[in-house]
């Protein structure tokens, strides 16, 4: 059987999971399924095209989520990778605090951490798009 779907952060409880139920009481457990977070997107060409691809943990504790507290799904996992290799963008893993003034960061692409202040991680994501937009 597949895992319950676990919401978080500030729609903790409020997130509407009626698809995804229906999806795990009427599907056989081997058609998988998972959301994804967010897309990046810039304007490249004139055109509103993604740049990278963010899956988003908030965590209490990054430190604890730097020490392996907050393992990847490996469906996360699976979507990260794959949304590199086919789409030819970035993708990383982004665990913050509640509060958004610390970041832990993944790069899919050279397999790191960064560790990020809230003006840090706010410059990450504006030069993502830079390096992109045209």
């Amino acid at each position: 059987m597949p895992l319950p779907e676990i919401t978080g952060g500030k729609y903790r409880g409020k997130a509407p999971t009626n698809f995804s139920e229906w999806h795990r009481t009427n599907l056989p457990e081997w058609c998988y399924m998972t959301d994804g977070d967010y897309f990046l997107q810039a304007k490249i060409g004139g055109k509103l095209s993604s740049v990278a691809y963010v899956e988003e943990i908030e965590v209490e504790d990054v430190d604890a989520a730097m020490l392996g507290s907050y393992p990847i799904w490996p469906s996360k996992d699976a979507l990260c990778r794959e949304i590199k290799e086919k789409m030819k963008i970035q993708s990383f893993i982004v665990y913050h605090n509640p509060q958004c003034t610390d970041f832990l960061v993944f790069s899919y692409t050279d397999k790191t951490y960064r560790r990020m202040t809230k003006d840090e991680y706010k410059l990450f994501e504006i030069d993502l798009r830079r390096d992109r937009a045209c």
